[in-house]
């Protein structure tokens, strides 16, 4: 063995998968599986007492969000520990949590032995790459984000033209009030609040109020002018 091997700690638990990977990995010349273990909690004492280059860090262990965690400790307490993930989820929100808890790459289970391989000489030699995949749920994550965005700043641009008393009445409806009981609240008749009502839809280009409240809510617009 190289006295500049790869030294990595393999955290899995299921069984023959991780006597699978300590397999291919200890087979490799220029790599060492320091230990192989089968939850979260010894994959951080693992880690932080031998020092390894890379972790190869299932995510579902002991606990759902175990690997996630785990990762999260590691890049905290010895950021220098390339954290790789490997696992059977590709959800966005899964791929984010762990990259946001530390990890550097990102590979599935079906993978093969070639690119976990790689995926370990990679982290170590610190040179991870955003994967395709990945980088297509970066990309739609920021696209949501802007929609998102230019979202809000469009429906704030036609809540700024409310007058107090629709933004009032709006108010009340997201409260769960009816239009009768907002008449009798205002003490006007039900066909002042129908006008109202006709006005704020006319603004929002909206067929109806319940969309119109819905969509405030969803936005937080209703926290925003609070104090109003």
């Amino acid at each position: 063995m190289a006295e500049d091997s790869i030294r990595v700690v393999i955290a899995e638990d299921v069984l023959p998968i991780r006597e699978y990977l300590y397999m291919v990995l200890s087979h490799e010349p220029d790599m060492k599986v320091l230990a192989a273990v089968d939850c979260g909690t010894a994959a951080v004492e693992k880690a932080l007492s031998t020092k390894p280059d890379v972790v190869l860090m299932d995510l579902e262990m002991e606990t759902p969000r175990a690997g996630v965690d785990a990762i999260r400790i590691i890049s905290n307490e010895a950021p220098q520990i390339r954290s790789v993930v490997l696992t059977h989820f590709e959800d966005s929100e899964t791929v984010f949590a762990a990259f946001e808890a530390g990890a550097v790459d990102y590979i599935l289970k079906n993978a093969s032995a070639s690119e976990i391989l790689e995926a370990v000489r990679a982290a170590a030699q610190d040179r991870s790459p955003i994967r395709s995949r990945i980088a297509k749920m970066i990309r739609e994550e920021f696209q949501a984000i802007r929609a998102e965005r230019a979202n809000l700043t469009a429906t704030l641009n036609i809540v700024y033209k409310l007058t107090p008393t629709e933004l009032s009445l709006l108010r009340l409806l997201a409260e769960g009030h009816t239009q009768s009981e907002i008449a009798r609240i205002r003490h006007v008749e039900f066909s002042t609040i129908r006008t109202h009502i006709g006005n704020i839809l006319k603004k929002f280009n909206e067929p109806t109020v319940r969309d119109v409240v819905t969509k405030l809510k969803a936005l937080g617009i209703f926290e925003i002018f609070n104090s109003e």
